[in-house]
């Protein structure tokens, strides 16, 4: 009998590497160009995509259907900004801010240490009023660079 349960174990593994595979595969389509490296992505609950991508010299901001994007802009990299987690506090948070005329698309990361809690998405800011807030889909792939990131400071 323990033979049996190992090898439904092994194949129920073969299954999810499978589908993590397939899933993965799918979601590479929405990947940052290759010559930029990808700062953040990941799929919201209506399948659509919410994407950072650093191409060194400009940082650019895509939100919507992988082939059919509803909004996609590039700022020089010099009027992008960050936010990073002081390292005191409960929440951790981290921002990619990219301004579009007086609307600011704040990708953010928050990780509250107690509550184990964890979110990510995009705030979208106008004037100083916040006009909405995508959040991703955990159950969908996240790829997460925002900590670290070498942009200037959110003032």
């Amino acid at each position: 009998a323990r033979r049996k349960v190992n090898s439904v174990s092994k194949q129920k593994m073969k299954k999810i590497i499978v589908l993590t595979a397939m899933s993965l595969s799918g979601y590479v389509s929405a990947a940052c160009p290759s010559s930029s490296t990808t700062i953040f992505s990941c799929t919201t609950s209506n399948n659509k995509i919410i994407q950072v991508c650093d191409a060194k010299k400009s940082i650019s901001y895509t939100f919507g259907r992988t082939n059919q994007p509803e909004l996609s802009i590039s700022v020089p990299r010099n009027r992008a900004s960050t936010y990073q987690w002081s390292g005191f506090g409960r929440n951790m948070n981290y921002t990619v801010n990219i301004p579009n005329g007086s609307t600011t698309y704040r990708v953010f990361s928050n990780i509250d240490k107690f509550d184990e809690y964890s979110g990510a998405g995009v705030e979208v800011e106008q004037n100083g009023n916040l006009l909405a807030t995508v959040k991703c889909d955990e159950s969908k792939p996240l790829i997460n660079n925002i900590e670290g990131i070498n942009l200037k400071p959110t003032e």
